[in-house]
């Protein structure tokens, strides 16, 4: 694949859910709050945002992880403001999923690039930690997410444009879930099988009427999202002088230390 900056139409099939601390995973929510989306504060930016500078930002950051090094430096092309984020770490030539973590909350890029880059490779609990021999594999995309929209319904959204977030009352009990912009066109789903299984993402198990799906709240939003391989993050750094320690080498000399025993 090239490094390449698209929005919200790039590949990825991750369903998410609000995990703590406005931390969103594929899992089922494990937090509880007492509002609904009408009163959410709904950030709206432009797009176009999202480059290769941080991809490659990514790739420093768990590198620097793997190896107990001091933090890198972040790169100055990436600009400060403020989004909400996803970080996507999927390995292999099938792109497999090995971590994909993010937030809705408005976080300054610097800061949110590092935290997710570290979150989603190493504390995604449907996996193992990425390890050192891994990275070779992997490939890294970042989505900042943009254009937030309250929707009229379940099915005010386009399939392929748009990511959906949706909060409803089940039994008195608070659920929300999210799926980025590319799974439903990924998956072939409809509005109706969209939500119905961002629905059960979240936890809800009985039966769904389309009375249902009216009274859920919906959020539409857009991703700004670009990917990068390793293979492309080797070339970046060479562009600009930097170089990869490889690290089935480094490790033989004993210079990486794994997050995993």
């Amino acid at each position: 694949s090239s490094m390449s900056s698209t929005t919200s139409s790039s590949s990825g099939n991750n369903a998410l859910n609000l995990v703590c601390q406005k931390v969103l995973a594929c899992e089922h929510p494990k937090r509880k709050r007492s509002h609904l989306v009408s009163e959410l504060e709904l950030p709206l930016q432009p797009g176009h945002v999202a480059s290769m500078h941080m991809t490659a930002y990514c790739f420093d950051v768990i590198y620097a992880a793997l190896r107990n090094l001091q933090a890198p430096k972040v790169p100055p092309f990436i600009p400060n403001d403020k989004y909400p984020l996803f970080v996507t770490w999927k390995k292999g030539y099938d792109r497999r999923l090995r971590g994909c973590i993010g937030t809705f909350s408005n976080l300054v890029l610097h800061k949110g690039l590092h935290e997710y880059a570290i979150i989603s490779a190493f504390k995604d609990s449907r996996f193992d930690p990425i390890t050192l021999h891994e990275v070779e594999h992997l490939h890294c995309a970042v989505s900042i997410l943009v254009n937030f929209e309250k929707a009229r319904d379940y099915r005010d959204w386009v399939v392929g444009i748009h990511g959906i977030r949706i909060e409803f009352q089940d039994n008195h009990h608070y659920r929300d879930a999210v799926y980025l912009p590319e799974v439903a066109s990924e998956q072939g789903w409809d509005h109706a099988e969209t939500l119905d299984n961002l629905m059960r993402k979240g936890g809800f198990r009985g039966h769904i009427s389309e009375d249902m799906r009216l009274k859920v709240s919906v959020v539409r939003f857009q991703s700004d999202k670009v990917h990068m391989s390793y293979q492309e993050y080797v070339a970046y750094k060479a562009n600009y002088g930097e170089t990869v320690l490889n690290e089935s080498c480094a490790a033989r000399r004993g210079l990486f230390h794994s997050c995993r025993p």
